[in-house]
This record gives structure tokens, sequence and C-alpha cells, in this order.
């Protein structure tokens, strides 16, 4: 577990996991740019049996506020084979917005990332137009490299994303 002021990011816990899916497969207020990914509770606990939703420096977090309340999610994944890093994503669940939590969880997660492998880089992308993530990313120091046009389907439509990087060199404690 890392502590900050306001966020922990911690492993989940098997008895996380009623809360954890219920709250993740809560849909009615994702924000205006969260992908709507559904799966089944049965999937979602065979995976958590598996792997504990973390192996390798990959999986699922837990981000908690002061009280324990489960406000959020944080989880790295591999891109592809040739990449010495991972990509992150955040999301800070509906009711618990506004309050810094994802900014907190974002410096806990790097600086897990640096402490706790040897990967180069990390990096993220955000769909573009989507200013608050942009605006934590860059506030924690990742360098924007370009826009990767046309690479998602999204609401409909084919939408542009842009990258996001840290690399160790730039990471500090």
């Amino acid at each position: 577990m890392l502590k900050g002021e306001k966020v922990s990011i911690r492993a989940v816990k098997e008895s996380d996991l009623d809360a954890l899916y219920t709250l993740s497969q809560d849909f009615s207020d994702p924000g205006e740019f969260m992908p709507v990914v559904i799966s089944s509770q049965t999937s979602f606990k065979k995976e958590f049996a598996e792997t504990g939703f973390w192996h390798n420096q990959t999986g699922k977090l837990i981000i908690e506020d002061k009280s324990s309340n489960i406000v959020g999610e944080a989880g790295l994944f591999s891109t592809s084979h040739y990449l010495d890093g991972r990509e992150l994503y955040y999301r800070i669940f509906s009711g618990y917005r506004g309050k810094g939590y994802a900014t907190e969880a974002l410096s806990l997660l790097t600086t897990l990332f640096f402490t706790s492998s040897n990967f180069n880089r990390l990096q993220a992308v955000t769909i573009q137009g989507n200013m608050a993530s942009e605006h934590i990313l860059k506030k924690a120091n990742f360098i924007f490299e370009g826009t990767l046009r046309q690479a998602r389907y999204f609401k409909g439509e084919l939408v542009n994303l842009n990258m996001y990087s840290l690399l160790r060199e730039d990471f500090q404690v």
C-alpha cells in the first residue's frame, strides 16, 4: 500500500470484490470520456482468482480515501511486447471526482512503478479534448508526445488519442 494525504493505492483484496465490481460497472455517471466496458461478475471474480488483478507489473489497484472508501481504480497494462514500460489508467468513481484524488493516485502509481520495476517508460493516452485528465498528467510531469489519429472508436465515432509519457530519467520521488 502507498499512502498519500488524500488517498492510498493498494492491491485488491477478496473482500473488495463485490463493492469494486458494483462501482466499476456503474455507468450511470461514467464521466464524459470513460468508455463503457461491461464484464460479467463471474469473469471479474475468475480474473481475480487467477491473478489477484496483479501480475508482472500489470493489473488493477484500488484507490481509497482516508475513510477506506473505494473511490476509484488505477492500473498498469502492457501495450506491446517491444515496449520497455507500461501504460497506466485511472478512474475516479462518480461522487468522488473533483477532490484531487486522481492527481494524488497518479503520483502514487508513478512512484510505485518506478521504485518497484526496472521499466524505463510509463505512458498514458487520453481522448483528445479530455482536458481534466491531460491537466493531471502534465502536473505529474508527463510529456505530450503526439496524437494518435482516429485511434479509437468511442461513442459512435473515431476519435483521436493524445499520448503522454514519463521516462525513468524524468521521474522524481
